[in-house]
């Protein structure tokens, strides 16, 4: 069931630095190999943007880690059955030993390492029933036997503006298409574009192929399959902002931005790149 994927495979992240809250979205990666024993989570992370974890800026233009990070994690309770979402933060201190980045700066990509977290933190727990529904390696888009090209359907699961369906737990599912080149290198970065109409907050959201039942099989039939399949193409991060002008506005400067309604991905394949070759984020404290 799609509804119940989609459900446990985000993440609402919020951030604070200097007292201020930020919003993003992150969601749940997990490598197959090697696996933990003993019942314990295992290689699994959270992955979001790298502007979400230190994006913040002082009077001197330098960047600063954020005083501590949220992400959830949704559990049921046994005897009522109610969904609730566990809050998890980690310090400062837990980030500089957890995020990884690659060391190119203009990458936007963080992954963050939340296996002893969560497993310290269920451990406080006997009465409920956790499900996390990690991307892992198969649901990467190298995987996919159906072309991807562009003008092709795309799903973004996020949280814009932290909005979400509170009653149910249950991130914003926007629609759009990729608007350039697949596989290129859109303006010289390792992503790609796409046309959709997506808000501050939805940094960090998984971007999927539309699913579909629709496969080929091993001698490139069509075949249909039981259950919709998708496939991550990568980490959206924002909105390419051009021809930034100030103007006043009753006495008082504001900043406007022109745009064309089109959003940055970072390929997928920065995933497991990052948690291989990343390294921890340098930053101002």
């Amino acid at each position: 069931m799609l509804d119940k994927q989609f459900l446990f495979i985000t993440t609402l992240i919020t951030t604070e630095w200097q007292g201020i809250t930020f919003s993003g979205t992150g969601f749940f990666f997990r490598q197959k190999e090697p696996a933990m024993k003993d019942g314990k989570l295992g290689n699994y992370w959270l992955v979001t943007n790298r502007h979400v974890v230190y994006s913040k800026e002082d009077s001197t233009k330098k960047k600063h880690l954020v005083d501590n990070l949220t992400f959830r994690v949704r559990a049921e309770e046994k005897a009522s059955q109610k969904l609730i979402w566990l809050e998890m933060t980690m310090s400062q201190a837990e980030l500089l030993q957890k995020a990884r980045v690659l060391p190119d700066t203009g990458i936007d990509v963080c992954v963050i390492d939340i296996c002893e977290k969560v497993d310290t933190e269920l451990a406080k727990y006997n009465d409920l029933n956790v499900t996390i529904c990690p991307i892992e390696e198969d649901n990467l888009a190298d995987r996919s036997k159906l072309p991807i090209e562009s003008s092709d359907d795309v799903i973004v699961i996020g949280y814009p503006r932290g909005f979400y369906d509170s009653a149910n737990l249950y991130p914003i599912v926007k629609y759009g298409i990729i608007a350039s080149m697949w596989g290129a290198n859109f303006r010289g970065t390792k992503g790609f574009a796409i046309d959709a109409k997506l808000f501050p907050g939805s940094s960090g959201s998984l971007v999927i192929t539309k699913p579909r039942m629709e496969d080929l099989d091993k001698e490139g039939y069509l075949v249909f399959m039981k259950e919709k399949r998708f496939y991550c193409l990568g980490i959206y991060s924002g909105e390419p902002l051009f021809n930034r002008i100030t103007i006043d506005v009753d006495g008082n400067p504001a900043v406007l931005h022109y745009s064309f309604d089109l959003g940055q991905v970072w390929y997928y394949g920065l995933i497991p790149e990052t948690i291989q070759n990343g390294v921890v984020p340098q930053f101002e404290l």
